[in-house]
């Protein structure tokens, strides 16, 4: 993994842009066709999704992003908004992981015009779904430092058995992702209130899950599909939390299908 963000990076530039005093980050391939845009979780930057795009890259113009160190699902979503303006791009499949996932709904809530399908990636409907994990206790993050955080997140995943993942998380949290990003983001989470009803289609809507994530209970996956009825629901066996790393051929295919469907 540390070798395809090498080589993600060796090909294609990182570009940025200032918006109200917060520094928003893309990797955008600029090819032609259709867009996909990719939101990263909690942990680490638009370099997570280094496999995705390099497998989309020939079949779509696909912007990678990385969103500043902000907690605000409006404020995000009025963001991107900008930077997909900066970019020229007038509608896009927004696909989401994690914390994104809960995000991106406010995009398409805001924007249904700019959002061609939304794909809610391992996420859930509020902050009270992950309460029951210690990580997400709302009381800690609300109080804890965001060094202290940074830390405590950091020594987590460098005792964690070594893997893959475990290095490249490892890489994002030692050099790449600043404790006050790490830290809005959890804010982000343990804050987050649930989405209104989108003015979106149901059939322009897709619940990505995994049927082994560890983080996102079952009961949270069902109550989510449960706020889409209309969706298409799309469970893999394995995946965790990260199907894009772990499962990245079944996820690129997924997000193939999706491209072809909708231009």
């Amino acid at each position: 993994m540390l070798d395809e963000l090498k080589a993600l990076e060796n090909s294609h530039q990182w570009a940025s842009l200032t918006i109200n005093g917060h520094d928003w980050r893309w990797i955008d391939t600029e090819g032609t066709g259709p867009v996909i845009v990719l939101l990263p979780g909690s942990v680490g930057d638009a370099g997570m999704f280094a496999l995705t795009v390099r497998t989309l890259e020939q079949k779509a113009r696909v912007l990678a992003i990385t969103y500043p160190s902000l907690s605000d699902p409006h404020l995000l979503s009025d963001g991107l908004i900008k930077v997909l303006d900066h970019v020229k791009v007038t509608d896009a499949i927004i696909v989401g992981s994690s914390f994104a996932a809960y995000w991106a709904q406010f995009i398409a809530l805001r924007y249904p015009g700019r959002v061609k399908h939304l794909v809610i990636g391992n996420g859930f409907v509020d902050g009270t779904d992950l309460t029951e994990n210690p990580l997400f206790d709302p009381d800690y993050v609300e109080n804890v430092t965001p060094d202290a955080l940074h830390q405590k997140w950091l020594q987590r995943i460098e005792t964690a058995p070594v893997s893959d993942l475990q290095q490249l998380q490892t890489q994002m949290l030692k050099h790449r992702q600043t404790p006050e990003n790490l830290h809005a983001r959890f804010l982000g989470v343990v804050r987050a209130k649930p989405c209104p009803n989108l003015p979106l289609e149901g059939s322009k809507v897709t619940i990505l899950d995994c049927a082994d994530d560890p983080l996102i209970p079952l009961k949270v996956r069902e109550r989510l599909r449960n706020n889409y009825p209309q969706a298409h629901h799309i469970t893999l066996r394995t995946g965790g939390h990260y199907p894009h790393l772990l499962n990245p051929n079944e996820y690129s295919s997924i997000l193939t299908t999706i491209l072809k469907s909708n231009y």
